[in-house]
């Protein structure tokens, strides 16, 4: 998986124009994004990708980057 894959499920999940993610968003600048969007976020990386995300570690990011870095760690990790 790329980092645009993960920031083309972001905008999905968050119901935003395609392409809008670029990485360094804070996540709390994003209107969409809440307890709903983390469980989503989570259920999706399962789905797509196979990665089991603890929603402490999801909760605890708070760039964009950083949830990418986290799913792409989990993989990496194995």
């Amino acid at each position: 998986m790329t980092r645009q894959e993960l920031y083309q499920t972001l905008d999905d999940i968050l119901e935003i124009p395609a392409g809008s993610i670029k990485g360094d968003e804070p996540l709390s600048s994003l209107k969409n994004w809440d307890s709903l969007s983390v469980v989503s976020y989570i259920a999706t990386c399962n789905g797509l990708f196979g990665v089991v995300l603890e929603g402490e570690r999801v909760k605890n990011c708070a760039t964009v980057r950083d949830l990418v870095d986290l799913v792409r760690a989990h993989v990496t990790d194995g």
